[in-house]
């Protein structure tokens, strides 16, 4: 699981590429991105998310992202319909359950 906090914009979102492009290296098929800690999300994070969705599909995996129901990052996948192409869940339990 990959947690994110704070800010996920123009500035992170590279890091968090970084981060699950490395945990795919490693093997990793399954991934859970916990967004629970994020307090704002921009298109440039929002991309990078929909990108990374992309790659770990293409390679036989999952990926699964928390975050909370009502907060800030929900509203902008209900607004751009981000939800649609993403596994969004409001648990890590829940999402745990949808990479199994």
């Amino acid at each position: 699981m990959l947690n994110v906090l704070g800010e996920l914009d123009l500035s992170t979102a590279p890091r968090l590429c970084v981060a699950l492009d490395a945990a795919r290296r490693r093997g990793a098929r399954r991934l859970l991105v916990d967004l629970s800690g994020v307090e704002f999300c921009d298109s440039s994070g929002l991309r990078s998310l929909i990108g990374e969705r992309m790659e770990v599909e293409a390679q036989g995996g999952r990926l699964a992202i928390v975050c909370a129901p009502e907060g800030p990052v929900a509203r902008l996948f209900e607004l751009t319909g981000a939800h649609e192409m993403l596994s969004i869940h409001p648990s890590a339990e829940s999402a745990r359950g949808a990479l199994t």
